[in-house]
């Protein structure tokens, strides 16, 4: 089966000072109207259903990203420990599908 993976961490220097650690850019309407993660996350839903998208984050954005996907199961919302780049991030939630279903393909 398929499963997605959304990366939703970093801290967004990029779009100082639209984003700060108070108004982190996951969170924002950058895209659309809706925050860009529930944008995001909206695109991959009519590929597979919620209860195989991963969503990766941060421990601090753990509890906010969980109220704008009311959709995604709250145990797929995984909070890195600590911020570890792209790769080990990837690696983690398509460790945790692999569990799931030993055949997933991960999309990213």
């Amino acid at each position: 089966m398929r499963w997605a993976v959304v990366l939703a961490g970093g801290v967004g220097s990029r779009f100082w000072p639209v984003s700060t650690a108070a108004r982190p850019k996951q969170l924002l309407p950058l895209a659309g109207e809706r925050a860009l993660l529930t944008e995001s996350v909206s695109r991959v839903l009519p590929l597979l259903p919620a209860e195989r998208v991963l969503v990766v984050t941060s421990r601090p954005l753990g509890p906010a990203v969980r109220r704008v996907l009311p959709d995604v199961p709250p145990q797929n919302v995984l909070t890195e420990p600590f911020a570890a780049s792209t790769a080990p991030a990837l690696a983690w939630a398509t460790a945790l599908a692999a569990r799931e279903d030993p055949e997933a393909v991960v999309l990213s």
